[in-house]
């Protein structure tokens, strides 16, 4: 088995660790607040930096400013309670718009 082979197969191990850890451990007591508080909050933090790490690269030099601009009228759209179809196709005719206008 090569190297990358072997660290997929410890990730599916650690992974598969941690799931069955937390309900063994815990059974059916809930989580304390704290805990509860900092997975509130991990989700979106790590959505956000997918986001960002996919729209400019990992070091920024790969940013599409007609793509960002979609994906900020998307998230505008959906704080202003658009329902999430038309979030997206709001951003689509953003970027696209964006990308006619500069002849892309």
């Amino acid at each position: 088995m090569s190297a990358l082979g072997w660290v997929v197969a410890g990730l599916v191990a650690v992974t598969l660790l941690t799931r069955i850890a937390g309900p063994a451990i815990l059974g059916d007591r809930p989580l304390p607040e704290l805990a509860r508080r900092v997975v509130a909050v991990l989700a979106p933090a790590l959505l956000a930096g997918l986001i960002v790490t996919e729209l400019a690269g990992e070091h920024g030099e790969d940013l599409d400013v007609a793509t960002a601009v979609g994906v900020v009228v998307a998230g505008a759209a959906r704080l202003l309670r658009a329902p999430p179809l038309v979030a997206v196709a709001l951003g689509a005719v953003a970027t696209g718009g964006l990308r006619l206008v500069a002849g892309r």
